[in-house]
């Protein structure tokens, strides 16, 4: 075989996927575009509901790709349909991510909303439906009929009857799962292949806080919300991996500065910008290119969990255009991001009550030891999630048998059951990039080099022997924990 191919035949063998990704692509557009109950309001429309004083309208404030928000989408959709016949009732969406006005002038920085209006029909003030304990359709339901009474009103629905009392319903029957099963792998998730997909998501996700976060349920960034806007892009400048992301943050950084506050239009021409200077600087080229098309998880949370562990496990940077970062004020950052900017309520709710002021103290008194302790109490977060939606916990004991207790037990979060120090060093060798990616950049620039001529067998033989230390030392340290390679995509 020609030197050439074997360089070749060394990519292929560094570079190809273990196996395929699994589920496809979850949808992410707009709710209710089919419905023949909801009625989607938009600029248009929007004002003559206001002015239907005649109608109680219903209107449930979303965003596409809140988890939460696709899951009350069809409970909104039966609600509807209770009321199908009533026409003194009628039931509307807002997409708040392509209706942003709407939503800013509503003041509605958390979703799903659901606000009644003309109740009763002088009000001039809508109602909100308070989130906690109106999950369900039947839960919704009776709210509205409660509000209505309270104001004199009726609908003519007799609610028991809808939705008798004490029913035996599926949504009340709780899924035959325990957490900590084993799964099946379907992937390695320490390849360098699948790292480059994380890497991507986590700009991705970036990129989003930016173009849609920011400005959720506002047109102005400013105050409060511009502080931690500033605070939420040094974070990622001091932390994102790879030093060219890190230097395209900081970047961003001199540049949202030049005001103490943006208004969205500015700040879209802002970002335009940078983006060009970005995605030139970036390793991957064109990281940050789009806020779309995901490359490993398949919904938003995935991406920002995705994220949040690869902040926490990085070495905060220590020489470049920001300040140096402790470990606990990384963690401060990702805390300020979920309360301003992340919109789904249910989510914002648990994650703050899960990390007060008070725990951001705790940690810091392990910022000597580095990102350890912060590192290991987001994977607990994120496994804390996953137990509430019944996901298997990650990762397995059939992916990382020592991270866990050495008994029949299931993986639990019981702290007896837990090896701190191998589940830290686990996330790190799943989320921390670096010498990895760089070596298999390398090898394409070498490939493309060799693959135009003009080199002398002498560099052949050199390039090759470069690539095949790297690629032995490499499969040593996969082949000794060849058990603990392979792992379930853990979504959240």
């Amino acid at each position: 075989m020609r030197p050439k191919s074997l360089l070749l035949c060394a990519y292929a063998a560094l570079t190809a996927p273990a196996t395929a990704i699994g589920p496809a692509r979850r949808d992410r557009g707009p709710l209710f575009t089919t419905s023949k109950v909801v009625r989607t309001l938009d600029a248009d429309n929007f004002d003559a509901m206001l002015n239907d004083t005649r109608t109680v309208w219903l209107v449930d404030f979303y965003s596409p790709w809140c988890p939460h928000c696709r899951q009350f989408g069809p409970q909104w959709e039966e609600v509807a349909n209770v009321y199908a016949d009533v026409d003194s009732v009628q039931l509307g969406a807002v997409d708040c991510t392509r209706q942003n006005e709407i939503c800013d002038r509503e003041d509605v920085h958390s979703y799903p909303g659901v606000k009644m209006y003309h109740v009763p029909p002088e009000a001039e003030e809508a109602i909100k439906m308070p989130h906690a304990g109106h999950v369900y359709a039947r839960h919704v339901a009776k709210w509205i009929e409660e509000a209505l009474h309270e104001h004199g009103m009726r609908s003519g629905i007799d609610i028991d009857k809808v939705y008798p009392k004490n029913p035996l319903r599926s949504d009340l029957k709780k899924k035959e799962f325990k957490f900590g099963n084993p799964v099946e792998p379907i992937h390695d998730d320490r390849s360098v292949d699948i790292q480059l997909k994380r890497l991507k998501d986590a700009g991705m996700t970036a990129l989003f806080t930016f173009e849609d976060g920011f400005f959720m349920g506002t047109t102005v960034l400013q105050g409060e919300r511009y502080e931690a806007a500033v605070t939420w892009v040094r974070a990622l400048a001091a932390s994102f991996p790879m030093k060219e992301n890190r230097a395209a943050f900081a970047v961003l950084v001199d540049a949202m500065k030049q005001q103490e506050k943006w208004k969205q239009a500015d700040w879209n021409e802002l970002l335009t910008e940078w983006k060009a200077t970005a995605n030139a600087m970036s390793y991957p080229p064109n990281l940050f290119a789009s806020k779309d098309g995901l490359a490993l998880c398949t919904t938003f949370t995935c991406g920002l969990w995705t994220l949040f562990h690869s902040l926490t496990v990085s070495e905060v940077s220590t020489g470049s255009a920001v300040e140096q970062w402790r470990p606990s004020e990384i963690m401060s950052a990702i805390r300020l991001v979920v309360k301003h900017f992340f919109g789904c309520e249910e989510c914002k709710r648990h994650f703050l009550k899960a990390n007060p002021e008070s725990l951001i103290k705790k940690l810091a008194l392990r910022d000597e030891d580095g990102p350890h302790a912060v590192a290991f109490w987001v994977w607990t977060m994120h496994n804390t999630v996953n137990k509430v939606l019944n996901k298997a916990m990650w990762p397995t004991k059939l992916s990382c048998p020592n991270c866990y207790a050495a008994n029949n037990k299931p993986a639990s979060l019981d702290p007896e059951q837990l090896n701190e120090e191998d589940i830290v060093a686990y996330v790190r060798s799943v989320y921390k990039v670096g010498n990895k990616l760089s070596l298999k950049q390398n090898i394409r620039a070498a490939a493309s080099w060799l693959s135009v001529g003009g080199f002398t067998s002498m560099a052949v033989v050199a390039v090759l022997l470069a690539v095949f230390a790297s690629l032995v030392q490499q499969q040593k340290h996969r082949l000794l924990s060849v058990k603990a390679l392979r792992t379930r995509d853990h979504i959240a």
